[in-house]
């Protein structure tokens, strides 16, 4: 077994041999986007087309959320925003044909560069989780609308590729609604839905962590992380039950010296209160639920 310096070598040397790496997010104050699964599928079906228009953006995830998109590759920035451009114009075309436009001058991208190793990885889980904490009734590694799945996971990988159907003319003409995509290579579909194992880089994307281990860990333990890029992208992150208790309990206990939440005084739980809004962007009831504080309490300190 290579040591842990061993690991961490490689991983550099595949970042370094990566050229320039991007986050990109949509806006979340926009109008919903996908109300159904088979809005989503299309959705899918569009970045699955684009991808394949733009085969030197290496897309190593992305994520499909009701009102916003993720996507984390590497790419010159001028081919990048062409990419992005394709999305947008082709997600237009779409539902303009559905009967329902958006208005997708409205649609704005926050880019940034992912100078580091560490920067790429966090973002790849950031990315990955960030489907399942709006959807209970998905893991990271359940969640259908974009790449997640496939990390690590190779019993979801040996199913999706044992009979995959190739995307029809007819099918890539009525997402893309451009003649562009006529001459594309072939895009595979798996239950009904583009399949991001044919045009997502995940192989390379796995390769950036030491071992299945080590991108756990960052999908499900790495709360401060996560708060972090939210923050960078002015994004209104939500954390489970459990990720949120861990902190603030780390919190209470570093903070006020408190064993347990529960002991905290009245006037500490004002503060873990407000440390919960302002930091976290936990929701009233999980901050009444945590501290057993009542709506009043939180009102007379201006958390409504």
């Amino acid at each position: 077994m290579k040591s842990f310096y061993e690991r961490e070598t490689v991983c550099s040397l595949v970042f370094s041999e990566l050229g320039e790496c991007w986050h990109l997010s949509s806006s979340e104050n926009f109008e919903i986007i996908f109300c159904s699964d088979d809005d989503f599928k299309a959705g899918m079906g569009i970045v699955a087309v684009c991808a394949r228009m733009f085969p030197e953006v290496h897309i190593f995830t992305f994520a499909l959320m009701s009102n916003h998109l993720h996507f984390t590759a590497a790419a010159s920035k001028d081919r990048l925003l062409l990419f992005i451009d394709a999305v947008k114009q082709m997600l237009f075309r779409y539902f303009r044909a559905q009967g329902r436009p958006i208005n997708i001058d409205a649609m704005t991208f926050c880019i940034q560069s992912l100078d580091s190793l560490e920067r790429v990885r966090n973002v790849i889980a950031y990315d990955n989780r960030n489907g399942y904490l709006v959807s209970p009734d998905h893991t990271p590694f359940s969640y259908p609308w974009g790449a997640n799945k496939y990390y690590f996971n190779p019993d979801a990988k040996r199913l999706a590729l044992t009979k995959p159907k190739k995307m029809t003319f007819e099918e890539i003409r009525a997402l893309a609604h451009t003649h562009k995509a006529d001459s594309l290579p072939e895009i595979l579909c798996f239950d009904g839905c583009a399949l991001p194992l044919n045009y997502c880089d995940i192989a390379t994307g796995e390769r950036l962590f030491r071992d299945p281990s080590h991108y756990f860990y960052l999908i499900s333990r790495n709360i401060e992380n996560n708060k972090q890029i939210a923050r960078e992208i002015g994004e209104g992150i939500f954390y489970t039950d459990n990720e949120l208790f861990s902190a603030i309990s780390r919190i209470a206990k570093e903070k006020f010296g408190c064993v347990s939440i529960n002991e905290a005084s009245p006037m500490a739980k004002i503060e873990l209160a407000k440390i919960m809004r302002y930091d976290y962007n936990a929701p009233t009831k999980q901050i009444m639920r945590f501290l057993k504080l009542s709506q009043g309490n939180l009102t007379s300190i201006g958390i409504k």
